[in-house]
């Protein structure tokens, strides 16, 4: 059951295209999946709940790209929200300014012509006019710019899932606590902006 809804979607979203504009729709229908932590990393899942974080989000989208023949790598960058050119809210920033917030960011790589270019699907499209890094107009073959500034980038052999769990393990406990209260933060402040996204949509 698990694979069949996403046997389906991936039968939606490429029926009567051409592989390079599978690859394309692909991308763009994961990267509109709205942003939300905490949430679900199960593929299935993401698809059923409609919401998802990074993790989720890149995780969908690879066995997406699997299903179209694609070679496939997913990547954690380790970054600081310190770094990020995002401007916060003000609290978020008060934040910022008196801790150092550390993060994993998952995102992928496929391979195109023997080279592995980046693929990042966290911003959806509309978070694009509010300043987010949002890859928008893709043409299937160039390298993405990434949603964060990473410090370290890390292939996740095996279990991305695990490999990530593992890295952040290695946080302590102070560091783990500030980067849950901070992607919470920053999952509502996206969550208020896609809201204003919506409401501006409806006006006459």
């Amino acid at each position: 059951m698990e694979n069949d809804i996403i046997r389906q979607t991936f039968h939606n979203w490429t029926a009567g295209s051409t592989p390079l504009q599978s690859r394309v729709q692909l991308f763009e229908h994961v990267r509109d999946i709205p942003y939300c932590y905490p949430a679900s990393r199960d593929p299935g899942e993401v698809l059923r709940q409609g919401r998802s974080s990074c993790s989720g989000k890149h995780y969908l989208l690879g066995e997406l790209f699997r299903m179209l023949g694609l070679r496939v790598r997913h990547m954690i960058g380790r970054h600081r929200f310190n770094e990020s050119p995002l401007v916060f809210p003000p609290e978020m920033q008060e934040t910022l300014r008196k801790n150092e917030i550390v993060d994993f960011h998952d995102y992928l790589q496929i391979a195109v012509d023997e080279t592995w270019i980046d693929v990042d699907a966290t911003w959806e499209r509309g978070l694009r006019d509010f300043g987010f890094p949002v890859n928008d107009e893709w043409d299937g073959r160039s390298a993405m710019l990434l949603s964060v500034v990473p410090e370290e980038v890390i292939i996740a052999e095996g279990d991305p899932e695990k490999h990530k769990e593992e890295l952040l393990s290695h946080l302590t406990p102070r560091q783990r606590t500030l980067r849950q209260q901070f992607l919470e933060a920053l999952s509502k402040w996206v969550q208020e902006i896609a809201a204003e996204i919506e409401r501006e949509g409806d006006q006459p």
